[in-house]
């Protein structure tokens, strides 16, 4: 309409629009980084006082409450600073697509008025095309306007994106489903290198067998890899090199929720949820059974000390089981493996935090009845070697390596050897105490 009113008004009026659209673009793209920018900092805010609330009594016992404000001010202020940056960016964008709408109506009223002179338009034509060219300069304002809007969204859901776009490093999730698991376990040639760490080396070349119904352990100095084995068992890493088998079948090709109700873990860092005790135990279960519970926390030893709370099992267990001592926490938490009754159990330093008298109820609960428990594989990582002399296989790993294997017997027969040495220096430390 506005190119049969008069072609040479549109020509002049379409000059300015390319201008206005490619300030639109690049308002745009600079208001998504900085969006992403705002996003970023605000995380790290957040990040921060979340920390320092979960770690207050660390935060406390060394007087660090002023330095912990100071940081938290000074990331908001970071993020406040560039938020003006973008506010700016917002009034300049804007004020510069009402000049340019502005500086187009001027132009358009001059030469339109020159036309009309010059008789290549009337005044009513020039009147409509004035009226066409505000609502075409509206409708270009409201373009730029949303792409600002889309770009700042977009730099603001850049991390949810990147997260989103992430290439899983694990294999796929197998569908093996077996009617029984037995709990042999294998590791042949077994590698692993932390993708955030990939120049150093977690455990190197490790291969073993279990059988069905044993009770081992890894033990060896901090850092040597202990842990890494237990977490390889529950498919927190797959390994770089070398299988990992159950039963004679790699890991990764059985069920993910399968294969995770027949092998149960408790790590050195127990994790309660804000429930009560009964709900803690009973997690990731479809029945709730009351004998079953009962029969779990008893021979977690957890039964004596949670009957006699003021609310027993429905007390509240707090934020990550903040109500609860650290060997409450680890007893609950082994209650709650035990409630799968499971295939494979595994044992991270489960126990560290349990005094003496109670850690060995719950050793012999769990490792040496055998009556009770003949087909479940046990594996403990301890450093505590007086919790493993009667497992039926120790394995000594040292900077990644598996070294020695053996019983507790065969072991300290082995001349320099890295567990013989282990047990004479804790023993020097007991008869120093």
């Amino acid at each position: 309409m506005m190119i049969k009113l008069s072609i040479h008004l549109t020509i002049a009026c379409l000059i300015g629009a390319p201008l206005i659209l490619v300030v639109a673009k690049i308002s745009g793209n600079a208001h998504g980084r900085i969006s992403e920018k705002v996003q970023n900092l605000s995380a790290e805010a957040f990040e921060i006082a979340e920390e320092t609330i979960q770690t207050i009594r660390t935060v406390r016992s060394f007087g660090n409450e002023d330095e912990e404000l100071k940081r938290f001010e000074n990331t908001l202020q970071q993020s406040y600073q560039v938020s003006l940056i973008q506010a700016a960016l917002i009034a300049a964008q804007k004020w510069f697509v009402e000049l340019a709408q502005l500086c187009m109506s001027i132009i358009m009223l001059s030469y339109g008025a020159k036309l009309v002179r010059d008789n290549y338009i009337t005044g009513p034509d020039l009147l409509a095309f004035i009226i066409y060219q505000l609502t075409l300069g509206g409708v270009l304002s409201d373009i730029s306007q949303i792409y600002t809007s889309m770009m700042t969204a977009a730099g603001a859901s850049q991390s949810v994106f990147d997260y989103l776009d992430r290439q899983p490093i694990q294999k796929p999730n197998g569908i093996l489903q077996p009617s029984e698991l037995i709990g042999d376990i294998e590791f042949n040639n077994v590698s692993l290198t932390y993708p955030a760490r990939p120049n150093e080396i977690a455990i190197q070349n490790i291969s073993f067998k279990i059988k069905s119904g044993q009770t081992c352990a890894f033990v060896g100095p901090s850092g040597s890899g202990k842990s890494t084995c237990v977490n390889l068992l529950e498919r927190f890493y797959d390994p770089s090199d070398g299988k990992i088998l159950i039963d004679g079948r790699e890991i990764h090709e059985y069920d993910h929720k399968y294969f995770h109700h027949k092998i149960a873990m408790v790590g050195q860092e127990p994790v309660l949820f804000n429930r009560t005790i009964r709900e803690n135990i009973n997690y990731g279960m479809n029945d709730n059974d009351e004998t079953m519970i009962i029969q779990a926390a008893q021979q977690a030893n957890a039964d004596g000390f949670i009957t006699e709370l003021m609310n027993g099992y429905n007390t509240k267990c707090g934020q990550r089981g903040s109500h609860l001592s650290g060997g409450q926490k680890q007893r609950v938490s082994i209650a709650r493996a035990l409630m799968r009754n499971p295939t494979i159990l595994l044992l991270d330093e489960a126990t560290s935090a349990l005094d003496p008298v109670n850690e060995r109820l719950i050793q012999d609960a769990l490792y040496y009845k055998k009556d009770n428990s003949q087909s479940r594989t046990i594996l403990i990582s301890a450093h505590r070697l007086s919790t493993i002399e009667r497992c039926d296989r120790i394995f000594v790993i040292h900077k990644g390596h598996l070294v020695e294997q053996g019983t507790h017997d065969e072991l300290m027969m082995i001349d320099n050897g890295i567990y013989r040495e282990l047990v004479r220096r804790q023993t020097i430390d007991i008869d120093d105490d």
